[in-house]
């Protein structure tokens, strides 16, 4: 039996292992900017309305990336047997359709599989909050 944050994780990584190569239209750079974002914005307004806004934002020109991530975070979060919807939309109806209690613990596990989003978005893409290339620390590439 795999604990839950071991599935969080693997789900995650395979959604941002996918977006690597700039497949589906996705370009990694503005998925990886929302994904930076996710998790304060869902701190900030909440999920109902962090999820809200990815699908507002997904309506329009240049929309695949907003899109993608909140289907995306719909994947982590059903891997992890938190939620059996379909999709991002439906996991927008789910947020707005929730009572207090099921918001508190839908907010935390959203919150988690955003962190690590975020985190395999910072390893596997190697992109910053920026959008710059991530440099590695602590590297001496001089010869002693």
């Amino acid at each position: 039996m795999q604990m839950r944050a071991h599935r969080l994780a693997t789900a995650a990584y395979s959604c941002v292992d996918h977006i690597g190569g700039g497949i589906d239209g996705v370009d990694p750079k503005r998925y990886d900017a929302i994904v930076h974002r996710l998790p304060g914005m869902i701190l900030q307004h909440g999920l109902a309305q962090s999820s809200g806004f990815l699908l507002a934002k997904g309506k329009g020109p240049n929309a695949g990336e907003h899109l993608r991530v909140l289907d995306d975070l719909c994947q982590v979060l059903r891997e992890a047997g938190v939620t059996e919807a379909a999709h991002g939309e439906d996991l927008h109806q789910r947020f707005i359709k929730a009572d207090l209690a099921d918001t508190m613990a839908l907010t935390r596990h959203a919150l988690d599989a955003a962190a690590w989003l975020k985190r395999y978005v910072q390893g596997v893409l190697r992109i910053t909050a920026t959008g710059d290339p991530a440099i590695e620390e602590g590297r001496n590439h001089e010869s002693d």
